[in-house]
């Protein structure tokens, strides 16, 4: 699948950054939150569970889908690595 998609105009890019470079502080400690509850034995799911109800209550702060982008975009940027499959 081929997505060519053009880059967002100039003036949305340089309103969102800001607010990017505090959900990248967020995103971090969020991702050092789930190391703990994968490090205190939850399942991959209960993790994700975990950041979902994290996120799910904050739903209408808009820094919340940001930080799910921002959390996308670092892992596109990371090297490609087979996932992780669990349970069916």
């Amino acid at each position: 699948m081929n997505f060519q998609r053009q880059p967002p105009p100039p003036g949305l890019i340089a309103a969102a950054e800001q607010d990017y470079h505090a959900a990248r502080d967020e995103l971090d400690q969020m991702i050092a939150a789930a190391r703990t509850v994968l490090a205190n034995e939850f399942s991959e799911v209960e993790a994700v569970t975990d950041v979902w109800l994290s996120l799910h209550v904050q739903q209408d702060n808009p820094i919340v889908l940001l930080l799910s982008a921002a959390a996308i975009v670092r892992l596109a940027k990371a090297p490609a690595t087979p996932p992780e499959r669990t349970r069916p």
